[in-house]
């Protein structure tokens, strides 16, 4: 069975939440989308720092929903 690797390079973003409280988030536009929709999160600001994200797919089923699996080591 032959393992796909993906690799992405993302922005690093800084959210601030309702309180005032910052988070940083890294992984791309849409998991700002989805952080911004679970949190109370007021603004987002991009760090200018970028950072490199590997994954490999844990199975083909996973592709449906974003190809990430997470296993313990």
């Amino acid at each position: 069975m032959k393992t796909e690797m993906f690799i992405e390079k993302v922005k690093v973003v800084e959210l601030t939440l309702e309180d005032g409280s910052k988070m940083l988030c890294r992984g791309g536009e849409q998991v700002v989308w989805d952080t911004w929709h679970k949190y109370p999160v007021v603004s987002a600001r991009w760090t200018g720092e970028e950072e490199t994200m590997q994954w490999i797919a844990s199975n083909e089923q996973d592709m449906e929903y974003g190809g990430m699996g997470w296993g313990s080591e």
